[in-house]
């Protein structure tokens, strides 16, 4: 047999193979521009973008999970043995609760005016250590008191963190990289809440004696173990801002470009105005100002968080200490999934960067089942499902903070401003929310905690629309500023979407 004659019958349609090839990566491709980034992005920015994931990404989510995990070790610690154990009585898990929110509070303005002025790859890492630090003495309390102090310090290092790796994230991707970086961002707070029912679960069965620390104890002492190395990689892999970074995985080309793409992304670059009286004053003529506080208020308030309320039901009705931890963790697992693929469809060609429709599509399930749960002598099944629920609007708050930087596109310092506001707003008014309706007494109901959940959440999405209008006003004024009008007009307003 001759070569050719091989070749034709081995091969009988050589031609089809480069269009089977060419269909595939083009399928490829347009999944990939749903799911992450656009495949058609220069290559150098690809690259620049795949360095800044690795590296700031990455260390930002180690951040925010042990963060996270430190915070949410009390309530699986509540409930399997340090409520015995240092005599917690009535709702002394409420004003523990309480005084961490307070705390967190007073951390939250100093640190984005700190963040300009010292840099965050030292900033951030240094509250890491500290908190990590009383982390570790959170397993030697004796009375609900020393619980309380230590939460507070706890509590003011981590108020830091968050205001501040936002405003660094939206200090490096632009309006259409944002959305799901954010959620993934926010998506460790659920990994987090997950990991902790685990590792109280292990610790209570594999640990609970061990050189005479009980299960709750040794939760504390390994979350420790597990923040401290992260804290340190901190002073290596954030990057500061671009007009500050001195990141040792970044070029000068790259570092003067992405200042440059954040510009044509509609920021002004940080410091331009320095900060006075009158900035602070031109900040608060906007109506972000005031409205985006209000919103987050509403997201946090119509979150059913403020109570491990699942697994407060199931000591009350008798269920072993590893269903307790275990089972509530189902709840962290919706969230992470239902954060991800929003975070993933709002940066979509389908939504082009468009943030309420993923909001409201998030909030409306948890409605249903804060209702559900309100209702409370339902079937069994139902009630299981609703507390499942409840955790789909967990992905609401990283799609509201990516918002934010729609709603800001202008000024780098107010957007961090901004931020700390709206937390600051929204803690203090979790404060008497908690008091008066997540009272600890009130479990394993509580029934006035989920109508008004239910009720905020409605509150929730109408505010949403309102946003939806607010931002389409903005974007025709600076459309016509540009001196766009008529039919042009609406394409550059799509264009800001």
């Amino acid at each position: 047999m001759s070569k050719a004659q091989y070749a034709i019958e081995t091969d009988p349609l050589p031609e089809s193979q480069p269009a089977a090839r060419n269909t595939a990566s083009r399928y490829l491709r347009s999944i990939q521009r749903y799911v992450w980034d656009d495949p058609d992005k220069p290559a150098k920015e690809k690259w620049f973008l795949f360095k800044l994931d690795i590296f700031f990404l990455t260390i930002s989510c180690l951040g925010y999970f042990s963060k996270n995990l430190d915070q949410a070790n009390i309530s699986n610690a509540y409930v399997s043995g340090m409520e015995e154990a240092i005599g917690m009585k009535g709702s002394d898990l409420t004003y523990a609760s309480n005084v961490f929110t307070a705390g967190y509070v007073l951390g939250q303005f100093p640190a984005v005016i700190l963040a300009t002025r010292v840099r965050p790859s030292i900033l951030i890492p240094t509250v890491e250590v500290l908190w990590s630090v009383f982390t570790f003495c959170s397993a030697a309390v004796k009375t609900p008191s020393q619980l309380y102090a230590i939460r507070f310090l706890v509590a003011i290092c981590e108020g830091t963190y968050f205001p501040v790796m936002v405003y660094i994230i939206g200090s490096w991707y632009t309006r259409r990289e944002r959305g799901k970086r954010m959620t993934i961002f926010y998506t460790t707070t659920s990994f987090a809440g997950m990991f902790s029912g685990y590792l109280q679960a292990g610790a209570y069965n594999g640990l609970n004696g061990v050189l005479g620390h009980e299960g709750w104890q040794w939760l504390f002492i390994i979350c420790g173990i597990i923040s401290l190395p992260i804290a340190f990689l901190g002073f290596f892999f954030y990057p500061d801002f671009p007009e500050t970074t001195r990141a040792f995985y970044l070029t000068q080309e790259e570092i003067e470009w992405a200042q440059k793409r954040l510009v044509d992304d509609g920021m002004k670059p940080l410091g331009e105005s320095a900060w006075d009286r009158s900035k602070i004053f031109r900040i608060m003529a906007q109506w972000q100002f005031w409205l985006l506080p209000v919103g987050y208020f509403l997201v946090q308030g119509s979150y059913p968080i403020y109570q491990p309320a699942f697994a407060l039901w199931l000591k009350a009705t008798g269920h072993s200490i590893y269903e307790i931890n275990v089972w509530p963790t189902g709840q962290y697992a919706v969230s992470a999934v239902v954060q991800i693929l929003a975070g993933i469809l709002s940066d979509s060609p389908l939504f082009r960067g468009k943030r309420w429709q993923m909001l409201i599509a998030m909030q409306v399930p948890t409605i249903f089942a804060c209702i559900v749960l309100a209702c409370w002598d339902v079937p069994l099944g139902l009630k299981y499902a609703a507390y499942y629920l409840t955790y789909t609007c967990a992905g609401v708050p990283g799609i509201y903070y990516a918002w934010y930087s729609e709603l800001i596109p202008h000024d780098h310092e107010m957007r961090g401003f901004v931020i700390a506001a709206s937390n600051i707003f929204s803690y203090i008014q979790s404060i008497w929310w908690t008091l008066t309706v997540w009272r600890t007494v009130l479990s394993p109901r509580f029934h006035a905690a989920f109508i008004g959940c239910s009720c905020l959440g409605v509150a929730l999405v109408l505010f949403s629309i309102l946003l939806r209008f607010l931002e389409k006003r903005d974007s025709k004024k600076r459309a016509r500023a540009n001196g766009v009008t008529s039919d042009e007009e609406t394409v550059v307003t799509e264009t800001l979407q």
